[in-house]
């Protein structure tokens, strides 16, 4: 990367955009491309043939709980990450749908940015392994592990009338 690109990824961070070095991660097992159509909220999103995705090993502060904090930024830096019209690569895991009828997806972009560990590291979602979809929980906890010493994101302290984070 280039020192620009360093200085960039610096700023974005700072302000709480995405984090400084993007989250790659090998992917081992066959993933196909799909395109985004939308992105519901900060770990779902609409994909063109297949439907509502869920992010596997995340969960999002909810945008539609009042005392949620950090649901709109969550929201909005999924869809940074993911924009409507743009092609993914997503690979799934042990189950093909949770209990609420949603594909579960690992999610990288098409530079190879793993989505699900981006949006935890830079502190807008947090890790949730939910057996048996655990593949790539070690990194998901990393990532969650940076995000809270570096207080990314929800790891800040928060703000009056939000609900307190765990």
């Amino acid at each position: 990367m280039t020192l620009g690109r360093w200085l960039a990824a610096g700023c974005l961070l700072a302000a709480g955009c995405v984090p400084a070095q993007p989250v790659r991660f090998r992917q081992r097992t066959a993933t196909t491309t799909a395109v985004v159509t939308r992105v519901v909220d900060g770990d779902t999103l609409i994909v063109r043939g297949r439907g509502r995705v869920r992010l596997i090993g995340v969960d999002a502060p909810e945008t539609w709980r009042r005392h949620d904090c950090f649901g709109a930024e969550a929201t909005r830096a999924l869809r940074r990450l993911t924009p409507p019209g743009r092609a993914v690569r997503v690979a799934g895991d042990v189950r093909p749908r949770d209990r609420y009828g949603r594909r579960l997806f690992y999610v990288w972009t098409s530079r190879g940015v793993f989505v699900n560990a981006a949006l935890v590291r830079a502190g807008f979602a947090r890790a949730l392994p939910v057996p048996p979809d655990t593949a790539r929980a070690g990194v998901l906890r990393d990532a969650e592990e940076t995000a809270r010493r570096g207080h990314a994101g929800m790891w800040r302290p928060a703000p009056a009338g939000c609900a307190p984070r765990q």
